[in-house]
């Protein structure tokens, strides 16, 4: 920031003291403005004109208001005796004192009345004052271009008068301008045209005017010795003339150049003198001006309190005179203290309000440190990519202006951004350039060699800290690239063993399946050998009663038919338990699961079997309703009726279900007090058709294939069916189902 400090500090003072040049430039011009063919003797009424416009010029700077009445009174003269040249001094009067309060519309009125005027008369010279006073009003509202114009015709004029008067003054104007476009060549150019041309007309007042206005661009490229030198020469020559604005403006500017170079103490001092300066002078301009570099200097000095109530009162001040410069100058201040504070919202409030401000205005210095400004808030928020983008059109404009300070100031962040990414050797390329100015910038000369040589050490010192960050990273992606090298091999040889142990697997699997396959094929052949075993006696048996039912007398029909029928049943119950068993063999896999309570689950089984054996007692020990199941509720209650059923056929009187839950698994238990099941045959019990008792038949003891079905449907469930002895004297069969 402090190279654009200085910038706007240097510029905007040389315009608070326009109103002083223009009083110059009139006092100039008065007597080349009026006919020089008219009379030496002139009418009361033409002495009254003149008196009043030396009044006006006398008070011009003291009191614009009075500027206002004596040149209002000197018009109404002119309307009897009209003289076109004090006609064009008193409306450029009027827009000089109407600039001075503000009123920037009325005052670019009555600078393009008097411009006008002036451009009908036949001597040039007329010209002058108000090309350099439209030129002031639009510079005073930053618009550039426009008073560059005016600037540029009124040099014109003044060269081909051979005046070196008007000349110097315009030459001066015209280096503010560039000055505030950031062109510095361009203004040191004509400040020192403009110096040359004072001394050789021993004028005091514009030389040291101009000495202040080449101290300012010094100091902005950063020749802090020469512009030192420059101020001390226009500060001695404004005392000596008891130059009271000049004299703030000196301190003011003195101020900051101690400020660039370190020396904050001297600074405080210089721009104290200056505020007071311009307080007793009620310069808001100056006062303005003064306070942002007060607020600057307490802000170095760690005094943030103090620094943000002097550059809130800069800011209003520019609201108030509608200063584009001071008040984008006030508000980047503001960002920048608001930034060091860690208040970020506030910060990129002020930061882009004043960028706005000096885009709409063209103030090249103000955008660049602007958008620098913004790139420090960015890194500060961790969006590099951003800053990085920022401070890069930062670059670009200080380049494009040849400001040093700026160019150092973005060099160093730029370093700082590409060191966050781990761009080491950019961040290093960036160093040096900043080394490089900074160097530059504080010479053997300087009052702060001391400062200059500790700053020198601290750069050698963070220089030599990232080229060790560089050897670092190029040591860690050598190690990277080693440890990529050892990672595809284990890659490779785990996708080698995964390859020979997925062929062995597979090899394995494949005979797996084989195997099932073959026990697949003699279990369908098996139980087709049982299938047609067991459907030829009934089959035998209808066969037999329709053949007797043919021959029979008509009192034995109804007991042939009644055996038929018998027949036909037991073919339908077998063929149906089949299906069932077909069933169990191959869909359950698929069937969807979800989560069973118990407890309701076992008390449904229970009471569907009561009215199927009235004769038998069905106990349901009481079950925890916490206890549940993951499995397909129609197969499960499939398995556990099948166990139900086949308990309640063999035993004597009682069955009793109870559950018990054991490591992530529910043993369901049915207990009956039958026969039991000899340890030889519990095996065979599960195979298809089998019957332990020879004398049951299908009418009494089911067809053998529940407790096959039921064993088919836990496994598909993942769970299993044991057999073992009852307490209650018969067999026990648990099923053990995953919880």
């Amino acid at each position: 920031m402090k190279a654009f400090l200085a910038v706007s500090r240097f510029q905007g003072r040389s315009g608070a003291l326009m109103p002083w040049i223009l009083g110059l430039l009139l006092l100039i011009l008065l007597p080349s403005c009026h006919d020089p063919n008219r009379s030496s003797v002139v009418s009361d009424e033409h002495s009254q004109i003149l008196e009043l416009l030396d009044l006006a010029a006398a008070s011009r700077h003291q009191d614009p208001l009075k500027t206002i009445d004596y040149s209002t009174q000197a018009l109404r003269l002119l309307e009897v005796e009209p003289d076109p040249g004090s006609e064009v001094m008193a409306l450029s009067n009027l827009a000089w004192a109407k600039m001075m309060l503000g009123e920037f519309a009325e005052a670019a009125d009555f600078g393009e009345a008097a411009l006008t005027l002036a451009e009908g008369q036949p001597q040039a010279e007329i010209l002058v004052v108000p090309l350099n006073v439209a030129g002031l009003i639009y510079w005073r509202q930053s618009q550039l271009d426009k008073a560059l114009t005016y600037y540029q015709r009124a040099l014109a004029v003044a060269e081909s008068l051979k005046n070196s008067s008007f000349e110097a003054t315009t030459y001066n104007n015209m280096g503010l301008i560039y000055s505030d476009k950031a062109e510095y060549q361009l203004a040191l150019e004509c400040f020192t045209k403009a110096r040359d041309l004072h001394r050789g007309l021993d004028d005091s007042r514009a030389l040291a005017m101009a000495l202040n206005n080449i101290a300012g661009i010094h100091a902005t490229l950063g020749d802090f010795g020469e512009a030192l030198a420059n101020q001390q020469e226009s500060l001695r020559i404004r005392e000596l003339l008891d130059d009271k604005s000049g004299v703030a403006e000196l301190h003011h500017n003195m101020g900051i150049t101690y400020e660039q170079i370190g020396d904050l103490q001297e600074a405080m001092a210089q721009l104290q003198l200056g505020l007071q300066g311009f307080e007793a002078l009620d310069d808001k301009t100056g006062m303005a001006q003064a306070l942002t570099a007060l607020g600057t200097v307490q802000q170095k000095l760690n005094r943030k309190v103090a620094a943000k109530t002097a550059m809130e009162q800069a800011l209003a001040y520019g609201e108030e005179l509608k200063d584009g410069n001071v008040t984008a100058t006030a508000l980047m201040s503001l960002g920048k203290l608001a930034l060091e504070m860690g208040e970020y919202p506030i910060a990129r409030r002020y930061l882009e309000r004043g960028l706005a401000t000096a885009d709409r205005l063209g103030l090249v210095a103000l955008q660049a440190q602007g958008r620098l400004s913004l790139a420090n808030y960015f890194l500060a928020a961790n969006d590099v990519d951003v800053a990085r983008e920022r401070a890069e059109q930062a670059l670009q404009l200080a380049l494009a202006s040849g400001d040093r300070g700026q160019l150092r100031d973005t060099y160093e962040l730029l370093s700082k951004i590409h060191e966050r990414k781990g761009n080491y050797r950019q961040a290093l390329i960036n160093h040096k350039e900043f080394k490089s100015i900074n160097d530059a910038l504080f010479n053997a000369n300087s009052s702060e060699r001391l400062a200059w040589l500790r700053s020198s050490f601290e750069d050698e010192k963070r220089q030599r800290q990232i080229t060790l960050l560089e050897g670092e990273k190029a040591l860690q992606q050598e190690v990277i690239k080693q440890q990529k090298f050892t990672r595809n091999i284990w890659i490779v040889a785990l996708i080698a063993a995964a390859a020979i142990l997925l062929l062995l697997y597979s090899r394995h699997s494949q005979t797996r399946v084989n195997q099932a396959l073959q026990r697949s094929i003699k279990m369908q052949s098996d139980l087709m050998q049982a299938v047609a075993h067991e459907f030829r006696a009934p089959l035998a048996r209808v066969q037999l009663a329709f053949d007797m039912l043919i021959e029979a007398e008509v009192d034995e029909r109804p007991q042939l038919e009644d055996r038929v029928l018998r027949g036909l049943e037991e073919l339908d119950e077998l063929i149906r338990e089949i299906v069932k068993l077909i069933k169990a063999e191959g869909s359950p896999r698929r069937a969807p699961t979800e989560s069973l309570s118990l407890a309701p689950l076992l008390q449904t089984l229970v009471a569907r079997q009561h009215p199927l054996f009235p004769e038998k007692k069905i106990t349901l020990t009481p079950v925890d309703p916490e206890i549940s199941v993951i499995a397909s509720k129609k197969h499960l209650e499939w398995a556990i009726n099948n166990l139900l059923s086949n308990a309640l056929r063999h035993c004597h009187r009682e069955v009793r279900i109870s559950c018990q839950l054991e490591q992530g698994q529910v043993n369901i238990i049915v207990d009956d007090d039958g026969p039991g099941v000899p340890i030889a045959e519990r095996e065979r019990i599960f195979e298809p058709f089998i019957r332990l008792d020879p004398s049951r038949t299908r009418a009494t003891g089911g067809i053998g294939l529940g407790l096959a079905i039921a064993r088919r449907l836990a496994e598909n469930g993942r769970g299993q069916i044991n057999v073992g002895d009852s307490p209650l004297g018969g067999a026990r069969f648990e099923l053990v189902w995953p919880c």
